[in-house]
Formats: structure tokens, C-alpha cells, sequence
């Protein structure tokens, strides 16, 4: 048989029209590969050989495409070509090429990924180690890359945070500013120790605050109740925003 014309198709795609009738499609660097632009005379054995190893550029180009749009982790590209509803073993053909190629690379992943959530979010270390073993990053390489967030760092972000979560939250009272800024700093994956550390180091004028919830308080509560009922009221919901003693 003989191949008649090409016609371009997207990602990288032509198709080829033979002179039989046959039609079929193959990327671009398959047609470069095999000189079918020049030597244009093909039989059906070929055809079958070059149809499979499309199959596979394909893979490859799926997972090449992904990795452009940011650094990706193995796990990521399986999940995304199994998704696309490509076979295994061209999966891990198309993993296999891409680490030998150096497009992926567990260590450079981790680096970059430690960085971006460095300077991208409030993650903590713990948390950001999660992540990573969740993408089936060796937990030795995980440490080691993780070595650039040191003691000294976790302290000033845990700093940083509270200052931020203090004005945020400034009509708490001290019991509860310290024990809800503490849940955030231990969600976000920061050591226990060094939260509590600094969340201790919290002072609150709770005083003025007493006054001001429990003025708050006595305006909504007497219209439906009063003397020592009101009084009882009163306490138990100062009691509940953390505040124990007039």
C-alpha cells in the first residue's frame, strides 16, 4: 500500500490516507521515526506495529502535557492516564520513559513542592509531610527535603499566625483565643510543642471583655428574664466564651 496524503489532527495527530482507502491515525514523531514521508510504501504488518507504539506516544504525550502545566508526582501522572482510560503497562511504559528522560524525579517533586507550600500557604511540616506520603514519596527523601524547614522557621510562621489570628479573633477571651488558635496551628501541621510555646506567651485583657459580653449579654437576656435567673443566664453563657471569673 501506499500512503497518499497527510492531514494534521490536533496533539500532534495526522492522519494517513492510503491508496487502498485505509485510514489511520499516528503522532507526528512515529511518522518522523519510521521516514514515512519519504518512503511511502507500507504493509499491513507495519501498519499494525505503528498503530500499537501510537498507542504509546500517546500515553506519553498525555503525561508529558500534565507535567507541563506544573511538576508532578508519579502518583499523579497514574492516576491522570488511568483516568484517561489508558492501559497499565503503557502507563508504566510512559512513567518509566518520562523518569529515565528526568521529567519526573521524586527528589526535585518534593523540593519544589516543600517551597511552594513554603511560601504558597501556612502548611506546616507535619502536613506537608502527609501530603507528600500520599503521594507515595519515599519517606526518606520526604526528611531529607524537609531538613530546609527547621525549628527556626516552624517558630517564626507559628509567630506570624498567631499575631494574625489574634487580631482576627480579638473579642475572644484569652481561654478561648488560646485553645482555638492552637486547633489551627495543629491542623495546619505544626508541632505540638512548639505551638504550645507560643500560644502560652497569648495575654488578653479579659476584663474589659467581661464587661463588654456580659453589658451585651444583660440587653438580650432581661427582656425575658430576671433577678437571679437573669444573673444565672448571664454567667453560663460567659462561661461558654471562656470566661470564668468577673
Amino acid at each position: 500500500m501506499r500512503i497518499d496524503k497527510f492531514t494534521k489532527q490536533k496533539n500532534g495527530q495526522y492522519k494517513l490516507y492510503l491508496d487502498n482507502g485505509t485510514v489511520i491515525m499516528l503522532h507526528e514523531d512515529l511518522i518522523l521515526k519510521h521516514d514515512l514521508l519519504i518512503h511511502r510504501e507500507i504493509d499491513e504488518h507495519t501498519i499494525e506495529k505503528l498503530l500499537d507504539e501510537n498507542t504509546s506516544f500517546i500515553a506519553y504525550d498525555l503525561a508529558l502535557n500534565y507535567i507541563k502545566v506544573k511538576m508532578r508526582s508519579k502518583k499523579e501522572i497514574r492516576e491522570y492516564l488511568t483516568k484517561k482510560k489508558v492501559d497499565n503497562q503503557l502507563i508504566d511504559n510512559a512513567i518509566n520513559l518520562l523518569t529515565k528522560q528526568g521529567y519526573l524525579n521524586d527528589s526535585d517533586y518534593t523540593n519544589a513542592f516543600i517551597h511552594d507550600r513554603i511560601y504558597l500557604s501556612n502548611d506546616g511540616p507535619l502536613k506537608i509531610k502527609e501530603q507528600l506520603l500520599k503521594q507515595d514519596i519515599n519517606e526518606e527523601v520526604v526528611n531529607n527535603s524537609l531538613s530546609v524547614f527547621d525549628r527556626d522557621l516552624e517558630i517564626e510562621r507559628i509567630k506570624k499566625i498567631i499575631d494574625k489570628q489574634v487580631k482576627i479573633n480579638h473579642n475572644k477571651s484569652q481561654f478561648i483565643l488560646q485553645k482555638k488558635i492552637s486547633e489551627y496551628l495543629f491542623n495546619l501541621g505544626y508541632h505540638k510543642e512548639l505551638v504550645n510555646d507560643e500560644v502560652n506567651h497569648i495575654k488578653c485583657n479579659d476584663q474589659d471583655l467581661y464587661k463588654e459580653e456580659y453589658e451585651k449579654l444583660y440587653q438580650k437576656l432581661s427582656k425575658k428574664y430576671s433577678g437571679k435567673e437573669l444573673e444565672y443566664k448571664i454567667k453560663s453563657k460567659l462561661y461558654q466564651k471562656g470566661f470564668f471569673e468577673n
